[in-house]
């Protein structure tokens, strides 16, 4: 009977904390570590790290909140990893790491301001495997060309690289991208070379850590021309650790068991016992024979009747004896094998073949196991550059808030010393005009003493004339008292005016830039819409001066643009007037133009319509209406007579004076008519009369056009 096991090996937990310190406050900034650490976080997702903690450009208390979180992330793992890159330097014996906000004044601050090594390297203490401290922070550190040395102890000297250190706990490694006491390069590209390496190395499947690490070496030599060393302290055990376990080869089964098991499951002869085995053992030449015995058996061959002897059949061959098929052979090579080029050779050279389904349906898994590691890889890349620039936001918001906090403080402090100076000026003439009244006072008992023999009234006079003088002096020092206190309290409201005017001003700032914003918004938006009258409502809400100029410059153009597009509306007085222009021109009209769209002008509208062809049931006066209008040169509407007025000559006469047809054609060979001899008469008048009259009268009467041939008869116009 068979048993088949199933060996699982238990999944390792790997942890990690990437710093990458680049934007300095005090000294010149790196340009490397922040793209650094965002690269070594993506290298650490895409070896499948259970928890890669990210931190850029942080401060004092943020680097040790980072190292105290990473101390409880390390502990039951088995794995743990720090990467750090920045600026490091050795200050007697000690190792330490600058955050970005350190004021390293002078040695005695590097306590305070930095961080130990041994801070970091003690938070993987609870990892049970490896615990590994990777150092990209030996460079030309410009802390040390500042910082003064005001310890006196001799060996206390202080030098840009880190110094060597030996861990104390047991398989740990720390990484140095320079050998102890020599600097390393930031690099020109998109990383620096000590971390290029490491990225290229240190995490190749299989590959042991300490090899990595020796690989890691001999490329930065080479990319540095022999200048940068890097070196590691620290030892491991004597079995292999990679932080990449290699792929698992999956282990061929004895062909004497596989031989062994088909010999049971012939004896057992069952269908059943045949499928088992290819469970267990579903490739192999033997695999082939199981098929052909489950195929015998779901087609078995028809009895004889009787009297009849089958002596053509051949008897199946033994299994022991038989000859493996070509595609058996071949795929014996490629059963185990990932290669999908392989596969698919195989799969194009024996498509008919059973196997050839089998390796199609490996080369399915391999490619789609391909699309997720792909797929998987982009979503890692892209959280850590969204995490990378998160970081760098608050990092500059936090900045720009502790600026904002030192500048209040540092006002405050100059106001409350300006206090306390005037206070004591104050208190130092007070103290000093008491000690000459008493000296004055002594004075004035010796000369007492010395003057007996003057008489009473000298002695009052003199004593009145040195009261009158104390009193004059203590008068003084009171009003320089006074004076001085004044000064204090003025330079006190100062400088609280000042602090008022500061926060005064950083709100009206606000306030602009929210107006600002808000202005950019309805601007974008444009004047359609309700576009015009929020615009209207936010000038009137104003409260920025320095926006006013805009909003009402922004304000005339949103209702220009309202203005040409009432203009352009239909039925607009705009279109309408110039519709009833056009229309008075062709005859249609005979109405005042006003731009309303009254009857009259309606009715023309039709008229004019319905001599063209078009339907008249809706009037819209538009632009492209106008525009057809304009296009007409001659009359299109004919001219219409009043009630007892009938049509002759194209002018409008009573009907009584109008004569019969050879009547009228008589009278015109033989007399000139009563509008002939009117028209005489006019051009007898000075020009400047009939100008007017000729102009009114046109409006009155627009050209009628006599026939194609392009002259025009004007008819009712005195010219």
């Amino acid at each position: 009977m068979m048993v088949l096991v199933c060996n699982a090996a238990r999944a390792e937990r790997r942890v990690a904390l990437v710093v990458g310190n680049g934007s300095y406050q005090s000294v010149p900034k790196l340009s490397n570590p922040a793209r650094d650490a965002a690269s070594v976080a993506k290298m650490f997702h895409d070896a499948g790290f259970e928890t890669v903690e990210v931190q850029v450009n942080v401060g004092n208390l943020e680097f040790k909140r980072a190292i105290r979180k990473f101390e409880t992330v390390a502990d039951q793992s088995d794995i743990a990893i720090v990467y750090y890159a920045g600026h490091g330097l050795e200050i007697g014996g000690v190792n330490y790491l600058i955050p970005v906000d350190a004021r390293l004044a002078s040695d005695r601050d590097a306590e305070d301001e930095a961080i130990p090594l041994e801070r970091l390297v003690s938070s993987a203490d609870g990892a049970r495997r490896l615990r590994l401290i990777i150092l990209d922070a030996c460079r030309d550190n410009p802390f040390v060309t500042t910082m003064r040395r005001e310890r006196k102890a001799a060996s206390r000297g202080v030098n840009a690289g880190l110094g060597r250190v030996e861990p104390t706990a047991t398989d740990t490694l720390i990484a140095y991208a320079a050998k102890a006491g020599s600097t390393a390069d930031d690099g020109d590209g998109e990383n620096s070379p000590f971390t290029t390496a490491v990225l290229k190395n240190l995490t190749i499947p299989g590959l042991d850590v300490r090899l990595a690490f020796g690989r890691v070496r001999d490329e930065v030599l080479k990319i540095t021309g022999h200048r940068q060393e890097p070196f590691v302290y620290g030892s491991l055990g004597g079995g292999s650790i990679s932080l990449v376990p290699a792929p698992v080869t999956p282990q061929d089964t004895p062909v004497n068991e596989v031989k062994a098991d088909f010999e049971l499951v012939q004896k057992i002869g069952t269908k059943r016992a045949w499928e088992v085995f290819l469970a267990s053992h579903p490739t192999g030449f033997h695999a082939d024979l199981a098929r052909g015995e489950i195929e015998r058996l779901n087609h078995p061959v028809p009895a004889a009747p009787p009297g009849m002897v089958l002596t053509a059949l051949p008897q199946p061959p033994s299994p022991g004896r038989e000859t493996p098929t070509r595609e058996a052979l071949e795929w014996d090579k490629l059963k185990d094998s990932t290669d999908i080029g392989a596969l698919g050779r195989f799969v194009k050279r024996f498509p008919d073949s059973p196997l050839a389904v089998t390796a199609q349906q490996r080369i399915d898994v391999l490619q789609k196991a391909e699309r997720e590691r792909a797929e998987q890889a982009r979503a890692v890349q892209e959280a850590a550059r969204k995490a990378a620039e998160e970081a760098l936001r608050q990092a500059e918001q936090r900045k720009a808030e502790a600026l904002a906090v030192r500048k209040r403080e540092e006002e405050e402090r100059r106001a409350r010393e300006a206090e306390a100076a005037a206070k004591a000026r104050a208190a130092a003439a007070e103290a000093e005009a008491s000690r000459k009244r008493a000296e004055d006072e002594r004075r004035v008992k010796a000369l007492d003493e010395q003057q007996k023999a003057k008489t009473a009234e000298a002695e009052r006079k003199e004593a009145a004339a040195r009261l009158k003088a104390e009193q004059a002096e203590r008068d003084k020092a009171v009003a320089d008292a006074a004076a001085a206190r004044a000064i204090a309290e003025k330079q006190a409201r100062q400088a609280d005016e000042a602090r008022k005017a500061a926060e005064e001003a950083a709100t009206r700032e606000a306030t602009c830039k929210t107006e600002q914003a808000k202005l950019d918004d309805i601007t974008s938006r444009g004047s359609e819409g309700t576009g015009l009258d929020q615009l209207t409502v936010f000038s009137r809400a104003l409260t920025c001066e320095r926006l006013s100029g805009l909003v009402a410059t922004t304000l005339d153009k949103f209702k220009a643009e309202a203005t040409r597009r009432a203009a352009s509306a239909p039925n607009s007085p705009e279109l309408v007037r110039a519709a009833q222009a056009e229309l008075l021109r062709l005859g249609c009209l005979s109405t005042k133009i006003d731009g309303v769209l009254t009857p009259a002008t309606g009715d023309a509208i039709r008229r004019y319509l319905t001599i063209q062809g078009q339907p008249s049931e809706t009037i819209s006066v538009t632009g492209e209406f106008v525009g057809e209008l304009a296009k007409r040169a001659t009359r299109v509407c004919p001219l219409q007579c009043k009630s007892g007025e009938a049509l002759e000559n194209d002018v409008c006469v009573a009907a009584d004076k109008v004569k019969p047809a050879e009547e009228a054609n008589t009278g015109a060979r033989t007399r000139p008519n009563k509008r002939q001899a009117d028209r005489e008469d006019r051009r007898a008048k000075p020009a400047a009369t009939a100008t007017p009259r000729a102009r009114q009268q046109a409006t009155a009467r627009p050209s009628i056009v006599s026939g194609g041939g392009g002259s025009h008869a004007i008819i009712g116009v005195g010219f």
